[in-house]
């Protein structure tokens, strides 16, 4: 299955060539003693095949302010997005200059091999791409 996705990632490169982006996984957090969670991420330089949401897209992150600045992300990795019933989440992409906050994970192919991520722009970022 994978054959297959790198297959139709290389035609569809040559409309929209990935790009390097650092994937921030969040891998816990600590509590410090004023109650403040301060998030603890490992950073992994990935390529990612950036578009912008289809309305359909939207439609799935209801209560999500539709003015924000939303795409759509695949790459070759399983991802999951906010959960905090589950309380994990808070994986961050850092591309285009910005930080992307992952807000949803509405397709994935190959066992997890491959994603479809909502992606929500969460401020610029300090950090390199």
């Amino acid at each position: 299955m994978n054959s297959l996705f790198r297959i139709a990632a290389a035609q569809i490169s040559s409309l929209a060539p990935p790009i390097l982006a650092t994937l921030r996984a969040q891998e816990g957090t600590t509590t410090q003693p004023d109650g403040t969670v301060i998030p603890h991420y490992v950073d992994i330089l990935l390529r990612i095949m950036v578009q912008a949401a289809s309305s359909a897209d939207l439609t799935q992150v209801a209560g999500l302010n539709q003015s924000t600045d939303t795409r759509v992300v695949y790459l070759p990795a399983e991802l999951k997005g906010i959960d905090r019933a589950h309380q994990f989440g808070g994986d961050l992409l850092v591309f285009e200059g910005s930080e992307w906050l992952v807000t949803g994970q509405p397709e994935t192919w190959g066992g997890g091999q491959w994603s479809k991520l909502l992606v929500t722009r969460q401020r610029p970022s300090a950090c390199p791409p």
